[in-house]
């Protein structure tokens, strides 16, 4: 017979979190310690009732497996160009073990995969080897765009501004609220564009790649840049001064003032018709 358990529901909301997050106590948290304070609780059977075909282990396990499909589900919405890359059987191991390793501890499952490619690359197969390789490091690349990308979308800033036009006077020019600049050894960007756009890419070999990603009116937009046009945009980026940066690119760069001058009268063409900047 089925003993009778008085849990506070505090106690009892904790314990059954904690079995559906870490199924696998991962995180070395015991989940029967959550229960001290109940009288005479013992074991999950003593907590979930049985029934005529299911065990109250079997009962349980039917969430604990609806839950983590579900987890492994928003992983692979996150993470869908690396789930490509992967293969979904490797993609899916790799998410398991990092779900059992690393359980959400926040309501928005957005956040879940945001040590995703830490993990990957704690977790690399090649790290005891004295060559690595390049497919992981680009895998961990990837890993990190896809997840800064969700992050970037739902990031929280001002929208109700003015853009800037043709005749803004270069003292007035700001960068949009939401602007991130990216350096990569792999072509990351235009493989993830590729892919959004039913390519099938196949893997790429090393090349250094810049991309800023920036949002306007709640739409996110990829440009590829330049080397220099990372490092113009970086500098701008932490000065917010585009005089300032213009000295220090003919400075850095020991440009020609004038040749300079056309070049930048055709970035600024093309940055303000693709809202890089505001007033």
């Amino acid at each position: 017979m089925q003993k009778t358990v008085k849990i506070p529901l505090k106690d009892f909301q904790q314990w059954m979190q904690q079995l559906l997050l870490d199924p696998y106590q991962q995180t070395g948290i015991n989940p029967n310690d959550l229960l001290s304070n109940a009288t005479n609780a013992a074991s999950i059977e003593d907590v979930i009732c049985h029934s005529e075909k299911l065990t109250a282990q079997e009962h349980l396990a039917i969430y604990q497996r609806s839950y983590i499909a579900r987890l492994r589900n928003c992983m692979s919405q996150q993470f869908s160009a690396l789930e490509y890359a992967l293969g979904e059987a490797i993609f899916c191991a790799f998410a398991d073990d990092y779900l059992a390793s690393n359980p959400s501890n926040n309501y928005n499952l957005s956040f879940l995969g945001a040590h995703f490619a830490e993990y990957l690359e704690n977790n690399r197969p090649d790290a005891n080897e004295g060559i690595k390789e390049d497919w992981i490091d680009f895998m961990i690349e990837l890993a990190r765009f896809e997840y800064a990308i969700g992050v970037l979308f739902e990031e929280k800033a001002e929208e109700n501004y003015q853009l800037a036009a043709i005749d803004t006077s270069e003292e007035q020019l700001k960068l949009v609220p939401v602007f991130a600049l990216f350096k990569f050894q792999f072509p990351v960007r235009k493989y993830y564009y590729e892919f959004k756009n039913g390519k099938n890419p196949a893997l790429p070999f090393g090349k250094e790649s810049y991309c800023v990603v920036l949002r306007h009116k709640f739409k996110l937009s990829i440009y590829d840049l330049h080397k220099e046009q990372y490092d113009f945009l970086c500098f701008l980026k932490e000065n917010k001064n585009v005089i300032e940066t213009k000295e220090w690119f003919n400075t850095h760069y020991k440009a020609n003032t004038v040749q300079f001058e056309q070049v930048w009268s055709s970035w600024k063409e093309r940055w303000l018709d693709s809202h890089f900047f505001r007033v």
